[in-house]
């Protein structure tokens, strides 16, 4: 009988201590969705699942690809010679009033028949060698001396190579005439290979090649080369120059040195630089980086230009007889 009493007094107390309480909140999937905010908790299972697929999914595509760390260097794929080019990168001359006050010029003796033109108003206004009125005048809109590298590397290549002679404004005009140049810029690599041909060159062009020996090959089998150049690229020798054409007229085997005309540097024409110079300096970004000339057939020369047109500083070694 007490047992009995015993269990009576106890199933009264468990009621008194869970009247109220809802255990179908605090033990089923219902009372967990609830608690949770109202989400039924297999949405989150999913969710976990979906998360674990994902971080599977890239750790798997990072072993596939792998990826280039920082420093690494990616070389830029070849361009064919036959291809169409994009457009270049904006190619800025250098302004030759803002290079450093030059030293005495040395006249090189080895080259006294290879044309070098400046572009810019300094070397004007001292007279230096090969500097011309047109480094301080504007055409169509602009000063000379803010585009004009790639006309005088035309220049060059014109005055040097071929019985006849010209200046950069000389063939600024031409330019104009023969191909789609319209003049007040830089000019742009379709339009210089169209104005050259017209003049009787045959040239090619073409990206900087992966390895150095195959750049000495090519600049050593060709007459003459145009290379576009960026301190971005390399600055040990060229400061502060975003963009800049310029001429290679000679290679010297012994040496691994080209002869370098640079319109933009009084300091820098006329002097004889290693090759592995301007490679390392050949601006990467622009659609081609060279050209080079192969050949002149005067039979295919429509222009035949006799005369260094305006008002230029004449060398005292430059006459008709040193290039007979």
């Amino acid at each position: 009988m007490g047992n009995r009493r015993d269990s009576l007094k106890r199933i009264k107390r468990l009621n008194r201590a869970t009247e109220d309480h809802d255990f179908i909140k605090k033990y089923s999937w219902e009372g967990e969705s609830e608690r949770q905010g109202g989400l039924p908790a297999v949405v989150y299972v999913l969710i976990a699942i979906g998360a674990a697929v994902l971080l599977t999914t890239g750790i798997l595509l990072w072993m596939h690809f792998g990826h280039t760390g920082e420093g690494s260097v990616v070389e830029e794929p070849q361009v064919e010679e036959d291809a169409e080019p994009e457009p270049p990168s904006p190619t800025y001359a250098v302004d030759d009033s803002l290079v450093e006050e030059p030293g005495a010029q040395t006249v090189s003796e080895e080259m006294p028949t290879t044309a070098t033109f400046l572009q810019g108003p300094k070397g004007w206004k001292k007279r230096a060698d090969w500097s011309g009125a047109w480094g301080d005048k504007e055409y169509d809109g602009r000063r000379f001396a803010g585009f004009g590298c790639g006309l005088c590397v035309m220049a060059n290549f014109y005055t040097s190579l071929t019985p006849y002679q010209c200046s950069p404004i000389d063939m600024y005009k031409y330019a104009k005439k023969v191909s789609s140049y319209e003049g007040g810029s830089a000019i742009d690599w379709p339009q210089i290979k169209m104005t050259l041909e017209a003049t009787g060159f045959t040239v090619d062009t073409g990206r900087k090649p992966k390895k150095y020996k195959d750049f000495q090959q090519l600049i050593s089998e060709a007459k003459a080369a145009m290379v576009v150049i960026s301190s971005s690229d390399d600055d040990s020798y060229w400061k502060h120059t975003p963009g800049h054409y310029v001429t290679i007229l000679g290679y010297r085997k012994e040496d691994d040195k080209i002869f370098l005309g640079d319109s933009g540097d009084l300091k820098h024409n006329r002097s004889w630089i290693p090759l592995k110079t301007v490679y390392k300096a050949i601006k990467k970004s622009n659609a081609l980086h060279y050209m080079r000339v192969l050949d002149y057939d005067p039979s295919k020369d429509s222009w035949k230009h006799k005369k260094i047109n305006g008002d230029w500083a004449i060398p005292l070694y430059w006459s008709d007889k040193a290039r007979s």
